[in-house]
């Protein structure tokens, strides 16, 4: 074996240009237990010094590194240096097994270089595949090594070595792991637009199906405004005012608001923003059919205030015809407090005040929304 300086400079130097940025992020998916056996039947046929082109080294698309029978690390490659997050010196006995800094196993109790899975062939000379390493970098970021490790032997079968090929997969798991949570995310947001969607179909009644028509594709236009902007802020909630403005949007007289909206800035959730557009949707519809805006003189006025745990929404109307409460089942009682109890969790409460009708909307705060401000 050659001086370890003039081996480092072999092996971390050539074979740079021949590496492609998309093989360092993209997992490899040829066998690695294959290479490394191949790898260990190529240094086999030179059992004094383990020579392989440095140029060898640097082209191969994953991590490998060379052990003698003692353990000491004798060649490796710069991907594994990268890995590793150093540069290990050659045949230092303090540096044993692996160049990685620190060593934990899957459940993250410290795995020791000595009984490190290099460590582990060399001894039974028993080839290990697929096995799951946690690595920790001098600078304390960790990455998962998947390691093959092939044993070295003489023409006698004595073991020489061994041969490591690993690769990195802190990236390919990360993004396992986020798949699953946005499948799930996904089911979530489906399982619930369709459970409105649902209630929306079969709580609504009409005399003839082209009322019932209207109906429902005015509530499904409302869950669809909601949904674009969810959609806009990549489902990270929905602003309040806007949900309020939007619904009332089309009821503006000569470019000028025939309703009165204020308080503070408030987000809701997904869930919320959806079951509340529905509600915001219905309390619309009954003003613009029976209450302040089925006549040019009437007005709206939509607050909300915040509390330690609730948001409260007042929906306050006048100026229109003389209000009576309803003799039967109306769409309070039918669409809106199902939506309002069951869904948000919150409370309702109608006022049939002469002069208009009165909504209040108890909500808590600390599952539905969040300050802006």
């Amino acid at each position: 074996m050659s001086d370890g300086s003039s081996d480092t400079s072999a092996v971390m130097s050539d074979g740079s240009a021949d590496t492609s940025q998309s093989s360092r992020r993209k997992p490899n998916r040829i066998g690695w237990a294959a290479i490394a056996k191949a790898a260990s039947r190529a240094i086999g046929l030179r059992e004094d010094g383990f020579k392989l082109p440095a140029r060898l080294f640097e082209q191969l698309p994953f991590a490998i590194y060379i052990c003698d029978r003692d353990g000491l690390v004798l060649r490796y490659n710069r991907r594994a240096a990268e890995l590793w997050g150093q540069s290990p010196k050659l045949g230092d006995p303090n540096q044993r097994f692996c160049g990685s800094y620190r060593m934990y196993r899957p459940d993250g109790s410290p795995l020791p270089h000595h009984e490190c899975p290099m460590a582990e062939v060399l001894r039974g000379g028993i080839s290990i595949s697929q096995q799951e390493v946690y690595i920790e970098r001098p600078d304390g970021s960790r990455g998962i090594a998947l390691v093959d490790i092939e044993a070295v032997k003489d023409s006698d079968g004595n073991i020489i070595g061994a041969v490591n090929c690993f690769q990195d997969i802190t990236e390919r798991k990360g993004a396992e792991e986020r798949e699953k949570i946005l499948a799930r995310e996904v089911d979530h947001r489906a399982k619930n637009l369709l459970g409105l969607v649902q209630a929306a179909v079969h709580l609504t009644r009409a005399r003839t199906v082209k009322e019932f028509k209207a109906a429902i594709e005015g509530r499904l236009k409302a869950l669809s405004n909601a949904h674009s902007l969810l959609a806009q802020s990549r489902w990270a909630g929905a602003a309040l005012h806007t949900l309020v403005t939007e619904e009332l949007a089309p009821y503006r007289v000569a470019g000028k608001s025939r309703a009165t909206i204020s308080g503070p800035k408030l987000v809701l959730d997904p869930k919320s923003a959806q079951s509340l557009a529905i509600v915001l949707h219905e309390l619309t519809t009954n003003a613009v059919k029976y209450g302040a805006l089925s006549t040019p003189s009437g007005r709206l006025r939509v607050e909300w205030s915040r509390g330690e745990a609730e948001i409260v929404i007042h929906w306050s109307e006048a100026g229109g015809p003389p209000v009576k409460r309803p003799r039967h089942q109306g769409f309070g009682t039918r669409l809106v407090g199902p939506i309002v109890q069951t869904g948000l969790k919150g409370k309702l409460r109608f006022d049939w005040n002469r002069d208009g009708l009165a909504c209040e909307i108890v909500i808590p705060f600390d599952h539905n929304a969040s300050s802006l401000s």
